[in-house]
């Protein structure tokens, strides 16, 4: 049985592993790091993981203990966030571990990260891998026993992955996609086309209909309907049925996936996009979404929203406001790698520290002793 810890166990993609991981194993959570913020979900997961047996604990050192552990598993932030996390738990490790240990990497990070994070653990004698998930809370609620269970997308070295099987089989329905390291991560970006793609136009749909049909607002019964009958056609997205629907139903714009996550997951597929040599119209799809997400969080700072409250600032009502804010801060520029880093620069300083573009070893170095 694998013996275990979490990074960002009370947070609601990885805290439902609580539940999954019972007393036959495949794997035993020892310690789960707890920096003791209230609210939320959080109080349900510290309870989860002590009737787990875990133990709570506020630092990095206390979590990574005295070499009793197989590895640690993280799932907490972006580049920004993680490669300190990533480089400190590197060096714990290694100083107290006697046999080689692991860290499996859920967070959705750029490839870039997860290429610098294999070789830089590797040179410390710890395996690392990057496995991000897709499904979102209620996925990872329904876990590996349930069809509609979260999804993990696995790539690097394929004995690891053997190793991890029965635990990823638990907590989700896992696929390896090759011995890449970076494989995960950018199929997870795959993904995010589709997701932010469909997003969009189920948004534009929503915004015609309001002005030519429901007197130039969002919500009501005859817009759901009419949204609703459409997006059962040849031409529907699902983020009718997993976003947009909230809002016009029940003006519900704060659940589903937060902006503050997706805006980052957008700068990272954009810039993928440019790396496979894409054309501009696939690029420039992608960089609306994200400046769209950022003009959001400055208008609404403090809020949480997700993604589908794009859709309120593409009305007539709204949509000068965004589309000054876009052609100021360079969202039209001719330049595709110059249109990502107006977006970041865009963004709110908290998060555009996050977004940590350009990964290399030297940011998990500069960690060690």
């Amino acid at each position: 049985m694998l013996k275990l810890a979490y990074v960002g166990g009370l947070g609601m993609m990885a805290g439902p592993a609580a539940t999954h991981l019972t007393a036959d194993g495949p794997a035993r959570v020892l310690r789960v790091q707890d920096r003791g913020t209230q609210g939320g979900s959080r109080d349900r997961y510290r309870m989860d993981w002590q009737a787990h047996g875990a133990e709570l604990v506020p630092t990095l050192q206390q979590l990574a203990g005295n070499g009793d552990l197989d590895g640690v598993v993280v799932c907490a932030g972006k580049n920004g966030d993680d490669v300190a996390i990533i480089s400190e738990l590197t060096n714990l490790l290694r100083a107290v571990s006697t046999t080689r240990p692991f860290i499996l990497h859920l967070s959705t990070v750029s490839p870039d990260f997860a290429e610098a994070a294999t070789s830089f653990c590797a040179s410390q004698q710890v395996d690392y891998v990057n496995y991000p998930l897709t499904g979102g809370p209620l996925g990872a609620q329904l876990g590996g026993s349930d069809p509609k269970g979260m999804l993990i997308l696995a790539s690097g070295d394929a004995a690891i992955y053997q190793r991890l099987l029965p635990l990823l089989q638990r907590l989700g329905h896992p696929r390896y996609f090759g011995s890449s390291p970076a494989a995960g991560a950018i199929t997870k970006l795959v993904g995010h086309h589709m997701v932010f793609n469909g997003l969009n136009g189920i948004a534009t749909a929503a915004a015609i209909h309001a002005d030519c049909f429901n007197q130039g607002r969002l919500g009501g019964d005859e817009q759901f309907d009419y949204l609703a009958f459409l997006n059962g056609g040849a031409g529907g997205t699902r983020q009718w049925e997993l976003g947009l629907s909230k809002g016009i139903a029940t003006d519900n714009w704060e659940q589903g996936f937060s902006i503050h996550h997706a805006v980052v997951d957008a700068i990272y597929a954009a810039r993928l996009a440019v790396a496979a040599g894409l054309s501009r119209i696939s690029i420039q799809a992608m960089t609306n979404t994200a400046f769209t997400f950022s003009y959001l969080l400055n208008r609404y700072p403090g809020q949480t929203l997700a993604t589908h409250a794009m859709a309120r600032e593409m009305i007539r009502s709204g949509s000068a406001d965004l589309d000054r804010f876009m052609t100021e801060r360079g969202a039209f520029g001719a330049d595709a790698d110059a249109v990502i880093a107006a977006c970041v620069a865009s963004l709110p300083e908290k998060i555009r520290d996050s977004a940590l573009l350009e990964v290399t070893t030297a940011h998990f170095e500069s960690g060690l002793d």
